[in-house]
């Protein structure tokens, strides 16, 4: 899946509700404490294991919901979480946010601050957990997605720091990872910060390992551009990065997994050198890939030794 880019209507409006939470908390610089978030926005959360049947359950016959029929069926609500093996969920009326219990520490952070997205961004309250794949057109559900990751994003990683951050030495997987620690996220939602917010020609990909798939298909789960690097190179696919990743990465389930230089072309032809790296969490391998030059072109000479097309 490519990540999607936002009108800069809407990238304004989320950014505009996002900077009044900042405002309002007085933040200055690192991580974001989540706790002070929700005092403020007066969200409840709530945990839930989607591999614990009965406190599930519990959670959610706990409620009352004033939303579609889930009123009626506090069921559908558990059927929904389980069928589409939801990590977490907003619902408005309530205005609590629930997370899987089970899922690690860093991700909840991840998972929370996405549904907290949720409630900020207005014109999401008519859209509940009732409002699944199964209800929403494909396309208006991933743009609904794609808005709350990025007000989640915008307030883990506020503007004034993270560009200070960002912009303060070169971009690599090592730098990814100091800027991920500097604000308390995951090195996943920390690289696909960097790249979606560069100027630069950069990409990135996350997803299997590609010495180690868990079946026969190549799998990148995400494949994320600079908005300059979707414009310049519209004809690079997932399946690209995939056959770059497997020509290049060593077969350890932990740790970088390699780096080398790659020949990339753009919409005129003209080939240009990326410096790409990878690295693995232990669930995914995290890919990068940097602008390093033009490639030369080929001029050659004529048997009179001058230059000639």
């Amino acid at each position: 899946m490519n990540n999607i880019f936002l009108d800069a209507r809407t990238v304004r409006d989320i950014d505009k509700v996002v900077d009044r939470v900042h405002l309002e908390l007085g933040y200055k610089d690192g991580a974001i404490d989540l706790r002070d978030v929700r005092e403020a926005l007066r969200l409840d959360l709530k945990y839930y294991r989607l591999d614990d049947p009965g406190l599930l359950d519990e959670v959610v016959h706990k409620l009352t919901v004033g939303a579609k029929q889930v009123i009626a069926r506090p069921g559908l609500l558990v059927e929904a979480v389980r069928t589409f093996n939801l990590s977490a969920l907003f619902l408005p009326d309530r205005k609590r946010i629930f997370v899987d219990q089970s899922v690690p520490e860093l991700k909840k952070r991840w998972y929370e601050t996405h549904e907290i997205a949720h409630s900020l961004i207005p014109w999401h309250a008519d859209y509940t957990l009732g409002d699944n794949r199964s209800t929403l057109s494909q396309g208006c559900h991933e743009r609904i997605e794609a808005e709350a990751n990025y007000g989640g994003g915008r307030l883990l990683f506020p503007n004034e720091a993270f560009t200070h951050c960002r912009l303060s030495g070169p971009m690599s997987v090592g730098r990814v990872r100091e800027i991920a620690k500097h604000f308390g996220n995951t090195i996943t939602s920390t690289l696909w910060r960097c790249v979606e917010q560069s100027d630069e020609l950069m990409f990135a990909a996350i997803g299997e390992h590609p010495r180690r798939p868990r079946d026969d298909k190549p799998v990148v789960e995400y494949f994320i551009r600079s908005k300059t690097f979707e414009t310049q190179f519209p004809g690079v696919t997932d399946v690209d990065v995939w056959n770059w990743m497997a020509s290049y990465c060593v077969g350890r389930t932990t740790g970088p997994l390699g780096t080398t230089e790659i020949p990339v072309q753009d919409r005129n032809g003209q080939s240009h050198i990326f410096l790409i790296e990878s690295f693995s969490n232990g669930y995914n391998a995290l890919t990068m890939a940097r602008w390093l030059r033009k490639t030369p072109a080929i001029v050659s000479v004529n048997r009179s030794g001058f230059c000639g097309g």
